[in-house]
């Protein structure tokens, strides 16, 4: 089998990353990148890791480039640490890397949010980038969700990953907060115009998409709220950038 290193990037998990970093232990070496968690995270992750270290969080591509520098093998795989491989899905990774089709693979994730598995709303089709060569491929610089470059055709596992994310509200509108920020600052450099329309249009847009036409009301209240704080989520960054486009303006008209 082909040598894998793990990669899990972490902060304030305490009740999450043991489950994570166990479902991982079978990688034949495992970095653990913290960034000064505040809680038990550190305490609870450094039994498991081969290599445990902390740094400052700036990107997710920073954070995940930091780590696979460290990599002493091939092949790369990672998680969040709000994620945990089932056995199904391990078994399924392992046998790939016999003899591997693909330089990347992706992986669909079953997502649970505010405890409950949520299988409707967009939720289903929720994947990410999981196991890559680390000679081939690497993230772009984008802050909101990073892709893996070069963008080729990936293998897809039939297994899906478990997502145990957003635990709580306070946790899905502190994300939101932070990731509407820096989707405003992408927006803002693509040139992409803040307007009343859009802070009003794609907000109404997102609902619909996901609590109407992609079933998200079949979840009751779970994919109610949901489709809700998602919304929210797109007009802040909308209104966002809308204010970073007001600030750059009325500071020229100082002049």
């Amino acid at each position: 089998m082909e040598k894998v290193t793990g990669i899990v990037t972490c902060f304030n998990r305490e009740d999450e990353i043991e489950p994570c970093l166990k479902s991982v232990r079978w990688v034949d070496e495992l970095i653990v990148v913290d960034s000064f968690s505040t809680d038990r995270t550190v305490e609870r992750a450094k039994p498991y890791a081969d290599i445990f270290y902390q740094h400052e969080y700036i990107t997710a591509t920073d954070q995940r480039t930091r780590a696979i520098s460290r990599a002493s093998h091939p092949w790369i795989l990672i998680i969040d640490s709000d994620e945990v491989i089932p056995d199904e899905l391990r078994d399924e990774i392992r046998q790939e890397l016999e003899n591997p089709r693909y330089g990347k693979y992706r992986v669909f994730r079953r997502g649970f949010f505010l405890g409950k598995e949520m299988k409707h709303g967009g939720w289903q089709r929720d994947q990410n980038n999981m196991l890559f060569r680390k000679d081939t491929y690497y993230f772009s610089d984008d802050e909101v969700h990073p892709v893996l470059l070069p963008d080729d055709q990936p293998g897809v596992f039939k297994n899906r990953l478990l997502h145990y994310t957003l635990p709580t509200l306070d946790e899905f509108v502190d994300n939101a907060r932070r990731y509407a920020t820096l989707g405003a600052k992408k927006y803002l450099r693509q040139g992409r115009k803040g307007s009343a329309v859009n802070i009003f249009l794609h907000p109404l847009f997102n609902f619909c998409k996901n609590y109407i036409f992609r079933l998200g009301f079949l979840d009751g209240a779970r994919g109610l709220i949901s489709a809700v704080l998602s919304s929210c989520y797109v007009a802040q960054k909308h209104a966002r950038l809308w204010e970073l486009k007001e600030g750059r303006r009325n500071r020229w008209t100082k002049y």
